[in-house]
C-alpha cells in the first residue's frame, strides 16, 4: 500500500493504529462537513450536535445525521450523557493511516478524491491563520513560520525521516484530551508536505526518475 497521509487522534485512552482503506470509509471522510465535525470534536474534546452545529456552520439536523455516520464507521464514539442532539460525542482515539490501493480502483479513486479534499483543507487553514495573524502574541508568530528544505535522499532514508517526524509528533497525541493540555497552549497543526521538486530543464540526480506525462 502506498501510505500518503498520517494523521493522528487520540487521548488520554490507549490510542490503536487503523490503516483506512474501504471505500465507505474514505467517501465518508471526503466530505466537508464531516471533516470540519471531526476538526472540531478533536479541539474541543467533545461535542454534541447542536454544539457542532455553531461551529461547522450546519443545522443541528445534519451534523447529528454525519456523527451518526462517523459513529457507524469508528470514527467518533459518545463521549457518555445527553440524549437526541444533546448527546456529547468524541474522536475514537486512533492514528489513522490513509492510503491507495493500485490494485483496487474504487479504493484508488476514494483515496485520491480524499487526498484532494485534505490537501485543500490544509491550504485553507493555513490561509485562514495569515489573515488572522494579527489576533496572536508575538510568542506565538514566532512559531508559527514556515520551514522548507530540501533533502536529497533515498526514498528508504525518506521513509526514516518520517517516522521520526511522526515519532516526534506523538508524543502530543494524547493531549486531543482537554484534561492534559498544558495552560496557556494552542491547538498547532503541523503540516509535513513531502514531494519530489521538478524544475524543468534540471536533473532531479536520479537515475531513475521519469519526466512528468504532459498535461
Amino acid at each position: 500500500m502506498n501510505e500518503k497521509t498520517e494523521r493522528e487522534a487520540g487521548s488520554s485512552r490507549a490510542t490503536a493504529h487503523r490503516a483506512i482503506r474501504d471505500v465507505p470509509s474514505l467517501q465518508a471522510l471526503a466530505h466537508p462537513t464531516r471533516l470540519a465535525l471531526l476538526e472540531a470534536i478533536g479541539l474541543a474534546g467533545a461535542m454534541t450536535a447542536t454544539q457542532a452545529s455553531a461551529v461547522v456552520g450546519e443545522s443541528p439536523t445534519a451534523c447529528a445525521y454525519h456523527l451518526r455516520m462517523l459513529a457507524r464507521l469508528g470514527f467518533v464514539e459518545e463521549a457518555g450523557g445527553g440524549q437526541g442532539r444533546e448527546r456529547p460525542w468524541r474522536l475514537v482515539p486512533a492514528s489513522l493511516t490513509i492510503g491507495d490501493d493500485p490494485d483496487d480502483p474504487a479504493i484508488a479513486k476514494a483515496s485520491s478524491a480524499l487526498e484532494k479534499i485534505l490537501l485543500e483543507r490544509f491550504i485553507a487553514n493555513i490561509r485562514r491563520f495569515d489573515r488572522e495573524r494579527a489576533r496572536y502574541a508575538p510568542e506565538v508568530l514566532d512559531v508559527t513560520d514556515t520551514i522548507q528544505s530540501i533533502a536529497f535522499a533515498t526514498p528508504e532514508e525518506m521513509a526514516g525521516l518520517r517516522e521520526e517526524l511522526v515519532a516526534l509528533l506523538s508524543r502530543y497525541v494524547a493531549r486531543l484530551d482537554p484534561a492534559l493540555r498544558p495552560a496557556g497552549g494552542y491547538p498547532f497543526e503541523v503540516i509535513v508536505f513531502t514531494h519530489v521538486l521538478h524544475i524543468p530543464g534540471l536533473t532531479t540526480g536520479a537515475s531513475d526518475a521519469q519526466p512528468p506525462p504532459p498535461p
